[in-house]
């Protein structure tokens, strides 16, 4: 018995949110309920039934009415369902009469399930309809039945307005849900690019100086401190790698990683001139003054730029520049010739150029004098919420 309760319950739920249509099943159950309320005092004011045929008849309609709306989706024939069951009430006037009270629920249904035009064409039916009988019917004080019929417009299409807000609403936030995604998604593909580009190519030096330290020089020590360089590049890049992937996974209470530091720009720089690159570097400032986006941005153009160094020069050389001041510049410049320059290296410019642009800064590359030259300027203070720091 419980279970076919709780089953006779759901299915009843579902068909009143289906008769509501998009809005909140509250709404429909309020209406169909004032519906069965009117509908029912309409029956008892005529007792004791002097036009027993026009109260059945209004009765059966109002019934079929609740059935309808149970049934099939919403639709604008069940309109003239409610206005017909009125007629047929009003053919039996009583005095201070509900059964008019049906026309103002059906007019905020047509304001509000409808278009504009249908709703106001349904209103202009049941406006026209209470004139009728108050002239021809005897219906009392039409004129306030009308005015109900109007309120009753008017509260619907309210509601309506307030339902395309709504809607207007959820689908800006969707979409900036959506964006702030994508945001993401491309932030974590460029952090994890960077990662394995960097790692993957200091460990391919390695293994090169490594093999050509075995086939020509056959100097085993110079082989295995390659091999072991090569290892630590590839055991790190896993670091970082599982590192990222914690905390995609990881709860919002999780404290953020550590972003990099100039100790960290040192050590990048290091590692590519154990790997055999020509690094010349110099600071002109302070970077430890820097706020950690400036130094994670830095140490990530420097590290973008350099794996560009590997890929595409073949002198195995480049210079680091750094000057802090008010605002921080960075230039990398490598010997490059022939063919056109990197500048159809999408990915890796565009992040850089995103790296840049998040923080305010600006990022440009140029190819002058077989000279490839990378340059991004930073601001030395990130504003949040309005306060520098």
């Amino acid at each position: 018995m419980t279970s076919f309760t709780a089953d006779l319950g759901a299915e009843l739920r579902r068909r009143v949110e289906r008769a509501g249509g998009d809005y909140p099943p509250l709404y429909p159950a309020v209406i169909l309920s004032a519906s069965v309320v009117v509908t029912a005092v309409a029956v008892a004011q005529r007792y004791p039934f002097d036009h027993l045929g026009w109260v059945i008849a209004g009765l059966v309609l109002a019934c079929l009415t609740l059935v309808l709306d149970l049934s099939v989706p919403p639709s604008t024939y069940v309109c003239f369902t409610v206005l017909a069951s009125t007629l047929c009430f009003l053919m039996a006037p009583v005095p201070n009469d509900a059964a008019p009270l049906q026309l103002t629920l059906t007019a905020a249904i047509g304001a509000a399930m409808y278009s504009l035009r249908t709703g106001i064409r349904v209103a202009v039916v049941c406006v026209a309809l209470v004139v009728a009988f108050g002239i021809f019917g005897g219906l009392e004080s039409p004129a306030l039945y009308a005015l109900g019929v109007a309120c009753g417009w008017l509260i619907g299409y309210m509601v309506l307005i307030q339902k395309r807000l709504s809607d207007n609403r959820a689908r800006v936030l969707r979409e900036r849900a959506d964006r702030a995604a994508s945001d993401e998604r491309r932030r974590i593909a460029r952090e994890i690019h960077d990662v394995i580009a960097h790692s993957l190519s200091i460990t391919m030096l390695n293994v090169t100086g490594a093999r050509r330290a075995l086939e020509q020089d056959r100097d085993v020590d110079d082989a295995i401190d390659a091999l072991t360089d090569a290892e630590r590049q590839g055991r790190q890049a896993m670091s970082e790698i599982r590192n990222i992937v914690h905390v995609l996974g990881a709860n919002e209470t999780q404290p953020p990683t550590t972003p990099p530091s100039d100790r960290d720009l040192a050590a990048l720089i290091d590692d590519y001139r154990k790997a055999g690159i020509h690094v010349s570097h110099r600071v002109d400032g302070d970077l430890a003054a820097l706020p950690d986006p400036v130094s994670a941005a830095l140490y990530r153009i420097t590290q973008e730029s350099l794996a560009n160094v590997v890929k595409h020069s073949t002198a195995n050389r480049a210079t680091v520049s750094v000057t802090v001041g008010d605002s921080v510049e960075i230039t990398i410049e490598n010997p490059h010739f022939g063919g056109r320059a990197r500048d159809r290296d999408g990915a890796r410019i565009d992040g850089m150029t995103q790296r840049a642009a998040l923080l305010g800064g600006t990022f440009e590359t140029c190819h002058d004098n077989g000279t490839w030259t990378v340059r991004a300027t930073l601001p030395a203070r990130v504003m949040t919420d309005g306060i520098g720091v």
